[in-house]
């Protein structure tokens, strides 16, 4: 019996994690809420903690926001909690002292356990449950049925409420056309594209091969959304039935699936409490280092195919971690596109084909996307992964929004001191870049720098939007075409647009432009 190194009694240790999937062909299928699915994975997480019969020591609950509170326009068909942490509580019979509403963004998961960790160490908590789910698998389900179901519940106990973040896009980028994820990663995914010099058909064989080991893990992980074959590359850059064009550079295998019904929990616990309830050494996983960063919209980043708070972050964590990537046996990194995959591991220096694999669950494309909740997934994961192979490292990459912010954590079930870090010193980095300046009513000639097509289901191109830069000024602009533009988009579609000359007009409704 080799004896355990003194880990101070404040010292925050990860005892507890669950992950739960529902698909709808499953013989047990229950219809669960987001509410219900969500208590599910905690309630599993303090059973896998073996707290289930003292569930009062935990004195603090985190949830993560689910796609309707996300943002104000979002109204789900069947009502919803006005109260999700306390709803959660309800549900598992709880009554915490603290209940926290995260804001929205796929980095919070990394995020609360960072701030559970903190909390425990400062000695405002003792035991911290944290979890997250999405049923937009099952909403879709019940409203194809004309199911009249009601899902609206509330509670009038305190909650923390951090509202959804809004500032990951401008106004001037909503008006030229960027209205959904895919859109802005397409204007992304093309700017490093262009950047690189790399044909399009090159491009998309990268993706697919950089993707299709994501796909693999997926087939094999009994918790995955739908256990799909594993696509080949090929298979996942191929337009066919089932793989629609969803925008320019991305079919549909290429973007995260968010029709799921998942949730995952963790439960976070001081040292003190761990030896108190005699958990055993072999389970507690600890934090050993993390950091954050994160970026303006992408029309006011120095680069509009990069996002630099990722490599920050990444190398921030694994230095506060005494590591270097040779240390880590196990990634997940936070997979919705293929550029926030390519974005953090050239930062970095790994390879889309490292053997170690960049994921443990297989990806929000292929294992499932649950909202802002997926990286509570691969953290879950990764815990018991940890505890199969003691001593060994794991990192999980979360990101956020638009490439907007990124969180990092590295665990392994090796004890260690637990040191607060904030990252304020990355952000002031990250505040240091400068971009081109940005020219919301631009005129005259420019030059090309990225864009993105927006298809409907049919695969015909919608819409077109461009960023590009002001010949006389090299002021940076972004413009937009419709379907009447239809000599326009052929272009597009002909892979013709690289490095192309246009002429901008400005509108308030969005700037107009033409290929010289």
């Amino acid at each position: 019996e080799h004896s355990m190194p003194f880990v101070a009694a404040n010292t925050p240790v990860i005892v507890g994690a669950s992950q739960f999937t529902e698909r709808i062909d499953d013989p047990d299928y229950a219809m669960l809420s987001p509410v219900a699915i969500t208590a599910r994975a905690a309630e599993l997480a303090l059973v896998d903690a073996g707290m289930i019969n003292c569930k009062e020591h935990i004195d603090t609950l985190m949830t993560t926001r689910i796609f309707e509170d996300s943002a104000p326009h979002l109204e789900g068909p069947f009502g919803r909690s006005t109260n999700f942490p306390r709803s959660v509580c309800q549900r598992l019979a709880m009554n915490p002292a603290t209940a926290i509403w995260a804001t929205s963004g796929g980095d919070t998961p990394q995020k609360l356990v960072t701030e559970a960790c903190d909390r425990i160490w400062q000695g405002e908590s003792k035991a911290v449950l944290i979890s997250g789910g999405e049923a937009l698998s099952t909403t879709r389900f019940l409203q194809k049925q004309g199911s009249d179901v009601d899902w609206s519940e509330g509670s009038d106990d305190p909650v923390i409420d951090r509202k959804p973040t809004l500032d990951y896009a401008t106004h001037d980028e909503l008006m030229n056309g960027l209205i959904s994820p895919p859109l802005f990663y397409g204007i992304m995914e093309n700017a490093k594209r262009i950047a690189a010099g790399v044909d399009v058909k090159t491009w998309a064989d990268q993706m697919g091969a950089l993707f299709a080991p994501f796909a693999a893990v997926a087939s094999e992980n009994p918790l995955a959304a739908q256990r799909d074959r594993a696509f080949t590359p090929a298979d996942l850059i191929t337009v066919e039935a089932g793989n629609r064009r969803v925008v320019d550079a991305y079919p549909q295998r290429l973007v995260a699936r968010d029709q799921v019904n998942q949730s995952a929990a963790l439960v976070v616990i001081s040292t003190e409490l761990a030896d108190e309830l005699n958990i055993p050494s072999e389970n507690r996983v600890y934090l050993h280092g993390q950091a954050a960063a994160g970026e303006p919209p992408i029309t006011l980043r120095a680069e509009l195919g990069q996002a630099p708070s990722a490599g920050l972050a990444l190398g921030r964590a694994l230095e506060r971690a005494n590591c270097t990537t040779d240390d880590i046996s196990y990634f997940d990194f936070y997979s919705c596109f293929p550029i926030a995959v390519s974005n953090a591991i050239d930062a970095i220096g790994l390879s889309g084909d490292d053997p170690r694999g960049l994921t443990v669950t297989g990806g929000l494309p292929f294992f499932g996307g649950p909202g802002n909740s997926y990286s509570m997934h691969a953290l879950a994961e990764m815990v018991i992964c940890l505890r199969v192979n003691p001593g060994k490292f794991g990192l999980v990459a979360a990101n956020g929004g638009l490439l907007s912010k990124y969180a990092v954590g590295i665990y392994a079930t090796t004890p260690t001191g637990y040191e607060p870090y904030d990252s304020a010193d990355l952000q002031e980095q990250m505040s240091n870049q400068t971009a081109p300046d940005f020219e919301a009513n631009p005129s005259g000639k420019g030059r090309l720098e990225a864009y993105t097509v927006a298809y409907d289901r049919e695969g015909q191109p919608k819409t077109a939007t461009i960023v590009g830069r002001l010949l006389e000024s090299d002021a940076r602009f972004i413009a937009k075409v419709g379907r009447e533009a239809s000599e326009i988009l052929e272009v597009f579609s002909r892979h013709e647009a690289d490095n192309r000359s246009v002429v901008v007009t400005p509108s308030e409704q969005g700037n107009s432009f033409i290929f010289l």
